[in-house]
């Protein structure tokens, strides 16, 4: 990731963080989706294990501040779209939600890449089989620590447990090398 990319990349993300704690944002809900009955539940309530858990749940984000409540409803590729073989669907919502493009090419060679990195399993620090040296669902290398650090103003492993943040720093190195027009896989070796 060149300097001038990653210097912008922080700058947009700290606007971002700074404007939500502008704007007095008291708390985040995400409406899951079961085959039964849609039930609502406070983000802050789970444990990072039990978002990993219910993660092809999520599909609707609700954000409620003093003054308002805004409705996202995110795109997503149906999982029907994908061959049942396909691997970790379960993160597929979570991927889209922060950046990753909604195209079944893409999400598809994704799910090899999380199959192949930790078997859809957030390996964060406290994980039995973290290795020391790479976080999370998509394995980001401790090489990036500087950079995840400075992104997301707290220490890799707390950021890099969290499956959101992983996702988003993966898809921030794969978009890196691809507008470069290197292969955005190249850090996982998929190229």
């Amino acid at each position: 990731m060149n300097l001038k990319r990653f210097l912008l990349l922080s700058f947009a993300t700290y606007g971002l963080c700074a404007l939500w704690a502008i704007t007095g944002v008291q708390e985040t809900t995400v409406t899951l989706q079961t085959p039964s009955v849609p039930q609502t539940i406070s983000l802050g309530m789970l444990t990072p294990q039990q978002l990993e858990d219910r993660a092809e749940e999520l599909t609707t984000t609700t954000t409620s501040t003093t003054t308002s409540t805004t409705t996202t409803t995110v795109p997503f590729t149906r999982l029907a779209d994908f061959h049942p073989d396909t691997k970790c669907q379960e993160w597929f919502q979570t991927a889209i939600t922060v950046g990753w493009p909604n195209n079944t090419e893409t999400l598809e060679k994704l799910g090899r890449l999380l199959w192949k990195e930790t078997r859809c399993q957030n390996v964060s620090y406290t994980h039995p089989r973290f290795n020391g040296h790479d976080h999370g669902v998509a394995q980001i290398n401790q090489i990036h620590r500087k950079y995840v650090e400075q992104l997301f103003n707290m220490p890799m492993e707390e950021s890099m447990s969290d499956p959101t943040l992983n996702l988003r720093f993966a898809y921030l190195l794969y978009s890196d090398i691809a507008e470069g027009g290197g292969c955005g896989w190249k850090p996982w070796s998929l190229c």
